[in-house]
């Protein structure tokens, strides 16, 4: 019933008002990466990442995330690193903005120094991963241009295909090429293009599950980067909603107290 329902809702709309409309559905049932969806106020996770290289070494990294809406002032997302020891109570605070760039900060807790990273910079990698600090900025309909693609299939499953343009000119990408399921507008893949146009890097999110009746999230994400061969996974856990967070438990100065 949901497919028929866009069908006919999406007959007199623009390509471009069309692919905004899929994608702003998709966010509001399965937001990745952490980043929240309408109908809660906080909340607490982890995640295991493991990154392998070319040649097949890994590396594995433990991190709990917290989450604030606070629109009047910008969403915050708080990583703080568990495992491996050299990197414990290394944290990333993400102010997000709904038009303008976001802001990150990290705390090193062997100087005991807090820095803010230049916007920039966007294109550098997060903790050797394959993910950057582009990917772990918000999501926001305000910082790209949409285009409905076309129908699709993926693993048997139909899929609306949208390509989202960042409207950021210091962006790493071209494009971000979003496979979003039709019946549950939950993302299931995401193709990044490079500056030139070439395909860089796919992103799969997988084993969604519904938490607290109410939250679509996948536990499973894995990036492949296609022109390094090297690769990353994350398996995410402990989803908690409404624990209490304010906007104390992300400030600067409690970065320095991260725990």
């Amino acid at each position: 019933m949901n497919g028929v329902i866009e069908c006919v809702s999406q007959l007199n709309i623009s390509p471009e008002e069309r692919g905004q409309s899929l994608y702003n559905q998709s966010t509001q049932h399965g937001p990745l990466l952490g980043y929240g969806s309408p109908g809660y106020k906080d909340s607490q996770s982890s995640f295991v990442a493991v990154i392998t290289d070319a040649e097949g070494r890994e590396k594995h990294r433990e991190v709990r995330v917290k989450y604030l809406e606070t629109a009047a002032t910008g969403n915050k997302r708080l990583l703080i690193f568990d495992k491996p020891l050299d990197l414990k109570r290394h944290a990333l605070l993400t102010v997000s903005y709904p038009k303008k760039k976001d802001e990150h900060w990290a705390y090193n807790p062997e100087n005991r120094q807090v820095k803010r990273l230049l916007s920039n910079n966007a294109a550098t990698p997060f903790s050797g991963s394959e993910f950057n600090f582009e990917d772990l900025s918000s999501q926001d309909l305000a910082k790209y241009d949409y285009h409905f693609e076309r129908e699709d299939k993926l693993n048997g499953i139909p899929i609306r295909v949208v390509s989202r343009f960042p409207k950021d000119e210091n962006s790493a990408y071209e494009r971000l090429e979003t496979w979003i399921d039709a019946q549950t507008f939950l993302i299931q893949k995401i193709d990044y293009y490079d500056r030139e146009g070439e395909l860089l890097k796919t992103l799969t999110a997988s084993d969604y599950q519904l938490y607290a009746d109410k939250y679509w999230r996948a536990n499973t994400i894995n990036i492949k980067n296609h022109q390094t061969g090297n690769s990353t996974q994350l398996v995410w856990s402990n989803y908690q909603f409404d624990t209490g967070l304010t906007e104390k438990d992300f400030t600067l100065a409690s970065l320095r107290n991260a725990h």
